[in-house]
């Protein structure tokens, strides 16, 4: 019977053993002559304070997206990270650092190293840089070099980062200007038009009589108007023709108060042509350094956790290729086993 075939063959507990060691001595001898590479690994510390994320322009314009929350610009931060560390020139200047170090590195070409090396991170906060390599000390040299490669390149990059941010606060502070001085050369405009409708009408009253107090009104109005949006103009309210003054008395005040608001206007264009030199300047000099900053934040910071040396082990050791052997010899003899009883005729 099925039963008794089954008991009988876990009874024979000496095959059962000897499977097992044939497969622990085999996975010991797949080690010995064919040897794993050793990982070394160890920790990076990235933090990222994201405050600034609605106030950021170049990290937008240099990932060609618009960040609508915290968590998003938070994962294109370390991602972005995780794509600029294993960048050419990043692993270019590991090598060549690795080279300077020992003549080993020599024989080996940048794709090797790419392969070599990698970056494990869920978030912010600890990062861990693994190298797999033929021997221990090669992996402790390789994944060591990594890390001082990115502290040294993350940190220009972040510096020029933050180079861009003070361009985008002066940028904001010369199209506020700007903004401000459009705005006043718009009110001067209409303020001119009055000034000379009024100065026609003047001229082309009869009479010496006083000004009717609604007119008189209009044009105080445009005085207080002019002194409010002219910095030092205050003189065109003290000149400003006391009340009963005639008709005569008028004209002179607004020709006046006319060159005054036309001179403003004249120095407002010209503030505005600096203006748009400076803010297309500020804009071209931003622009060349986004690719300088590989869009990593401004407020992005990497350091060395204090006392944290590489930690190195081989990635398949005896003791683990001798229970994959066992176990890959139990799995044998259950084949075998299922073969003999599959020929009987009981399965």
């Amino acid at each position: 019977m099925l039963r008794d075939e089954i008991l009988a063959g876990f009874h024979r507990w000496p095959v059962i053993v000897a499977f097992a060691l044939a497969g622990t001595l085999l996975g010991l001898v797949f080690t010995y002559f064919w040897p794993s590479s050793y990982r070394a690994n160890v920790e990076l510390s990235v933090e990222l304070n994201p405050y600034r994320v609605l106030d950021d322009q170049y990290v937008p314009e240099f990932a060609n997206a618009e960040f609508r929350n915290i968590d998003d610009y938070k994962h294109w931060q370390m991602l972005q990270l995780s794509i600029v560390v294993k960048s050419d020139p990043y692993l270019i200047e590991t090598l060549t650092r690795l080279r300077e170090m020992d003549p080993y590195w020599d024989s080996i070409e940048m794709q090797d190293v790419r392969e070599m090396l990698n970056a494990k991170w869920r978030n912010a906060g600890q990062w861990l840089l693994v190298a797999d390599a033929e021997n221990s000390l090669r992996a402790v040299e390789a994944v060591a070099t990594w890390r001082d490669v990115i502290l040294n390149l993350t940190n220009d990059s972040i510096a020029h980062s933050r180079e861009l941010f003070n361009l985008e606060l002066t940028l904001r502070s010369l199209n506020d200007e700007l903004v401000k001085n459009q705005l006043q050369g718009a009110a001067l405009e209409e303020i001119l038009g009055s000034l000379i409708n009024a100065f026609n009408e003047l001229n082309n009253a009869e009479g010496d009589f006083p000004l009717s107090e609604p007119d008189r009104v209009d044009l105080f109005t445009l005085a207080n108007q002019i002194a409010e949006l002219i910095s030092g103009s205050r003189v065109i309210i003290e000149e400003f023709p006391d009340n009963g003054a005639p008709f005569s008395d008028y004209p002179t005040w607004v020709e006046r108060a006319i060159l005054i608001v036309e001179r403003d206007i004249d120095s407002s264009k010209v503030a505005n042509i600096a203006l748009n030199e400076q803010i297309s300047n500020v804009t071209s000099e931003w622009e060349l350094g986004i690719n300088e900053a590989h869009g990593l934040s401004a407020t992005l910071s990497l350091n060395k956790p204090q006392n944290k040396e590489p930690e190195v082990r081989q990635v398949r050791s005896y003791s683990l290729a001798a229970l994959i052997g066992t176990l890959v010899g139990l799995l044998l003899w259950i084949l075998v086993f299922l073969v003999q009883i599959t020929r009987k005729g009981y399965l």
